[in-house]
């Protein structure tokens, strides 16, 4: 049995086949019908019965390219610095939505220290690697090279806008180009990986990490992004069940950057006669463990008569206002998330303010934003997306929270639990190897 997170070194039928293809060749050399060891046409005692074939010289080569133990715990690290700095790089990305982030801003400077751990760690991995395993392996690692490469280039050139303090549009897009290099690099080191024998995942292990997925939701005719992360840790066991601890993060930043358009869409009214609304902003932020929604709008009260067959409108009333509310994530006994939405301080005067503690157009918001943001909430937790599916009906979601990932970044925290036998921890730590090949391949 292989220890809890090692790599598996070579098939075993590979090794089997090519023990019998040994045995087989001696014995045929050493028969005595055949004239016992054979010697050389020149007279040599040097035997030549055994002779190497292409299968026994494959064999050698992939033992000579086979990672240690070492060296499988340094690459997991390795992806898993390199994952990392891509998680940054969106943090990066959504900064650049809010304001022009400067040289010693937080997620420039996490954002720098990511890549060069990454880097780092690839320098040392490469560092780590035998004489053989660097002859064998000189054509990938060419190529890893080169991508080590592209992605110092990108990474300086991103630098020098944002000590420049260069427009968001040019950061934006130097981002961009960053970020296929960042994948490139990411994919090149799989590809390595490979070439290595290097399983990431295994069903021994005590913890796994979920690929990150995205779970788009349909919200008011407009569709709306929530990446989802996620990580399994080994809790007890039970006999042959297993159970782990589930923790996923749902990215939810796309809901706050489409939260006053959806406001808009389904709250904005223009009656000529009665109440009229128009959304100005709508801000949802952090306010661990739950998040606060900021609704700035213009509210108009019209009147109309009709005298002599003439229709005319009279305005009532006009008035600006403000209105807060708290969202909070719960989940009931039938393992069902809800948002409950709690009115907070509302700054407004006269019909508006009536309207809005005692009124449809109270009513009509508070039953808007809870649904929009159930809907991402949910979109976050469907399990058939987010999860692989050897564990997908075996979960359940035990708590939620809302929580600031950074530079006010909203983001929805669920913990539960699965249980799951060997079998279907075998089936996962294959899921995810799968993913990741594809990944790795992906981009070739």
């Amino acid at each position: 049995m292989h220890p809890r997170g090692s790599a598996f070194v070579a098939p075993p039928g590979l090794i089997l086949a090519s023990l019998l293809l040994m045995y087989s060749v001696i014995a045929v050399a050493q028969d005595p019908a055949r004239g016992g060891m054979r010697g050389s046409a020149s007279g040599s005692n040097k035997p030549t019965g055994v002779v190497e074939g292409e299968e026994l010289k494959d064999f050698h080569q992939a033992l000579a390219l086979q990672a240690t133990g070492q060296q499988v715990a340094d690459f997991q690290a390795l992806m898993k610095s390199a994952d990392g700095a891509r998680a940054e790089l969106l943090v990066f990305q959504q900064s650049l939505r809010a304001a022009n982030p400067s040289a010693s801003s937080p997620s420039s400077l996490t954002l720098g220290q990511a890549l060069e751990n990454a880097r780092a760690r690839h320098k040392s991995f490469q560092d780590g690697l035998s004489t053989e395993q660097k002859a064998g392996l000189r054509d990938i690692l060419k190529r890893v090279g080169k991508a080590d490469s592209d992605l110092d280039q990108e990474t300086k050139r991103l630098e020098q806008s944002v000590e420049s303090k260069a427009a968001s549009a040019e950061m934006a897009t130097r981002a961009e180009s960053l970020g296929k290099a960042l994948t490139e690099f990411f994919n090149q080191q799989f590809a390595l990986g490979r070439e290595m024998s290097i399983t990431l995942a295994s069903g021994q292990d005590l913890s796994f990490t979920l690929p990150r997925v995205n779970s788009p939701v349909n919200i008011a005719n407009r569709t709306i992004a929530i990446p989802v992360t996620g990580a399994l840790s080994q809790v007890g066991t039970a006999g042959v069940q297993r159970t782990f601890k589930l923790e996923l993060h749902a990215d939810l930043s796309d809901l706050q950057q489409n939260m006053t358009a959806l406001l808009r869409e389904q709250l904005d009214t223009s009656n000529q006669c009665g109440q009229r609304v128009a959304i100005t902003e709508a801000r949802l932020t952090p306010a661990s463990p739950a998040s606060l929604l900021v609704v700035r709008l213009h509210f108009e009260r019209w009147s109309c008569t009709r005298l002599a067959g003439q229709q005319s409108s009279t305005e009532l009333a006009e008035g600006d206002g403000t209105v807060e509310m708290k969202l909070s994530a719960a989940v009931d006994q039938t393992n069902t998330l809800k948002i409950v939405a709690t009115p907070g301080r509302i700054d407004a005067n006269g019909m508006m303010a009536e309207a809005l503690r005692s009124g449809s157009l109270g009513e009509d918001l508070h039953d808007t934003v809870a649904q929009a943001v159930l809907a991402a909430v949910q979109g976050g937790s469907n399990f058939k997306i987010v999860l692989p599916p050897a564990v997908q009906n075996s979960a359940t979601i035990q708590g939620v929270k809302f929580e600031d990932s950074g530079v006010g970044t909203l983001r929805l925290v669920e913990t539960g639990q699965i249980s799951i036998s060997d079998e279907q921890a075998n089936q996962l730590a294959n899921q995810l190897n799968q993913t990741l090949s594809v990944q790795g391949t992906s981009a070739k």
